[in-house]
C-alpha cells in the first residue's frame, strides 16, 4: 500500500489488516500534534522544531494507534516518527515484571543504541524507563 503522497507510507488499521484509511494532512509543526507536553518541552529544547516528512506523515495517525509501515533512508526522522508516539502511549502506565509496556526490534546492535540515544531524552521526560538489550550482553535487570 502506498500513502497518497507517495512518501513511502502506508496507513491501515489495526482491526483490519491491509485495510487503508484516510489521513490527516501532514503537520507543519510538532505543536499541532497529540504529543505531551514533556515531549513538545525536550523537542523545543534539543532544538527540533519542524517535524521531517515521514514525522509529518506519520504522527498525526500514530497517536490513534493505527498500523503505520513507513521508510525512509538514514536520518529521515523514522526513530522519532514512530518512538514519540510509542512513548506517549505508554506514559504514566507501570509495567509488571518481566512484561515491558513496548518492545522495539532492529536488526544490529548498533542501531538498538542509536534508538536508545535518540529517544532517551523523550521517554525521561515522560518518566519513562528503557533498556537495551543485544546479543551477547547480560540480560540482567
Amino acid at each position: 500500500m502506498k500513502h497518497p503522497n507517495d512518501s513511502g507510507i502506508a496507513h491501515g488499521s489495526p482491526a483490519q489488516p491491509g485495510a487503508t484509511t484516510p489521513t490527516l494532512l501532514p503537520a507543519v509543526t510538532f505543536a499541532g500534534l497529540e504529543l505531551p507536553t514533556e515531549v513538545l518541552r525536550t523537542l523545543s529544547e534539543l532544538g527540533v522544531r519542524e517535524p521531517f516528512p515521514i514525522q509529518a506523515a506519520t504522527l498525526p495517525d500514530a497517536p490513534e494507534g493505527c498500523d503505520i509501515l513507513g521508510r525512509g533512508r538514514t536520518g529521515s526522522g523514522k526513530t522519532l516518527a514512530f518512538g514519540l508516539p510509542l512513548l506517549a502511549r505508554t506514559a504514566g502506565r507501570r509495567a509488571e515484571p518481566k512484561q515491558p509496556l513496548a518492545l522495539i526490534l532492529v536488526p544490529t546492535r548498533e542501531l538498538a543504541q542509536q534508538v536508545t540515544q535518540a529517544l532517551a531524552p523523550y521517554a525521561e521526560a515522560l518518566r519513562l524507563r528503557m533498556a537495551t538489550v543485544v546479543g551477547g550482553m547480560s540480560i540482567g535487570r
